[in-house]
């Protein structure tokens, strides 16, 4: 490297993390690079702006987990449910939230949803389980309820877009389709990245770029990955969790529902199990029925109720030396999920649920395989000088929550350390 850095901070993703640590850096004058995989095209819940956002990555050979390619990361598709981030847990390793945690309640648009915004779905769901003597809890969402005046908006749930907005405001450069190859080294110290551009839709370019500080925030799953091709072989040697999960739906007849926060509530069976409120809002209710061939049950949205099941399992299968990831459930959890399953059907046959059917199971999200103190220390760089991630990948098997806001914390202290604030 000759020269120069261009950039004081090259942020790689810009989901939730991403756009934080981008959006913290450069209000502080840092000079902000941001490079994301997906494009900044218009978002939603239609069948086609779906299919265009979503890829998958395949955990054994019925399990997958899907992601987003697209500015704002997971937050294009995600529920929006707002689970606080374990602090005990992250102090425990050294990592103290507090202060940021305090500091995102009183920025983002954390709510408790008013009966008024639950839908009649979800609302017979709460009825049913209720009924049937199980504690059943709102959950906290990021949900602006100011945009919700006519009930449901796609656009009222908070999208990590508006923090890189804000980032850009600030002098951040975004520079999208960009597919960061792997992490340049010199002398044990991270100097920049090499990404491949996509100039047309089969045209593409290499290129290189340098900064002080490189952030890895491309997703629990993309980050391991990108480390490995960066020499770093220890990375998910401990294994990684996905947190299966699937959902059941019954149809009720008589029953006119509308549109619907999904995830708005639910309540936890034992350790790791968890039961909640899956209705979908109609277009992606159609979305999600097509994808499990159910192409009659797509039309059905209004007479439909369905309760998801999740278990948020421990460290276990492995990352491949050819950057696959592979996991075999334990039976302990395959238990646990017939457990789930069984809670799901009686809470909709309590509600009047005809024609009940369980959906494909589905991972949640990759996470864990970078371990505090092995692989990251405290301020969350890795044996590279200079090079630091923040994603899923770094949140412990311990901390069983929604990870978006403990994202938003962790970008925060992050940005402290990088950059403290005035």
């Amino acid at each position: 490297m000759t020269g120069e850095p261009e950039f004081d901070a090259i942020v790689i993703g810009s989901g939730p993390a991403g756009a934080t640590v981008a959006r913290e850096l450069s209000k502080r004058g840092q000079r902000v690079l941001v490079l994301e995989r997906g494009s900044d095209g218009p978002l939603g819940e239609s069948l086609v702006t779906t299919a265009k956002l979503m890829s998958v990555v395949r955990v054994n050979e019925n399990l997958v987990t899907p992601r987003a390619f697209a500015t704002g990361g997971t937050t294009a598709v995600y529920f929006a449910v707002a689970d606080l981030p374990p602090l005990d847990t992250f102090l425990s390793l050294g990592v103290d939230l507090s202060r940021e945690l305090e500091e995102a309640q009183r920025e983002l648009p954390l709510s408790i949803l008013p009966d008024e915004l639950i839908g009649a779905q979800a609302q017979r769901v709460r009825q049913s389980a209720m009924e049937l003597g199980y504690t059943w809890r709102k959950s906290t969402m990021l949900v602006d309820l100011s945009k919700c005046a006519n009930g449901y908006a796609y656009e009222a749930k908070w999208n990590a877009r508006s923090y890189l907005q804000e980032a850009i405001g600030h002098g951040a450069t975004l520079i999208t389709r960009a597919r960061v190859m792997k992490i340049l080294i010199e002398n044990g110290q991270a100097v920049g990245v090499e990404y491949r551009l996509r100039i047309k839709k089969k045209e593409f370019e290499v290129r290189q770029a340098f900064g002080t500080k490189i952030v890895l925030a491309a997703g629990g799953a993309a980050s391991p990955i990108l480390l490995r091709e960066s020499g770093l072989k220890n990375v998910a040697n401990g294994g990684f969790y996905c947190h299966p999960g699937f959902a059941v739906f019954g149809l009720v007849p008589g029953l006119k529902a509308g549109d619907n926060f999904v995830g708005s509530m639910g309540m936890d069976v034992e350790d790791g199990v968890g039961i909640g409120d899956a209705n979908l809002a109609k277009t992606r209710f159609r979305t999600f029925m097509i994808a499990n061939r159910r192409f009659i049950r797509a039309f059905s949205h209004a007479r439909s109720i369905g309760v998801g099941v999740m278990v948020k399992e421990g460290l276990g299968g492995e990352l491949t030396e050819d950057g696959r990831y592979y996991k075999q459930l334990e039976r302990e959890d395959l238990a646990k999920l017939e457990k789930g399953a069984e809670i799901a059907r009686r809470i909709i046959g309590q509600a009047g649920g005809k024609h009940i059917f369980s959906s494909r199971p589905v991972a949640g999200h990759i996470g864990g395989t970078l371990k505090f103190g092995e692989h990251i220390d405290g301020n969350l760089q890795t044996e590279i000088r200079n090079l630091y991630v923040c994603d899923g990948s770094v949140i412990p098997d311990r901390a069983k929550v929604s990870p978006t806001l403990t994202l938003i914390c962790l970008a925060k202290y992050l940005a402290n350390r990088l950059a403290p604030a005035h």
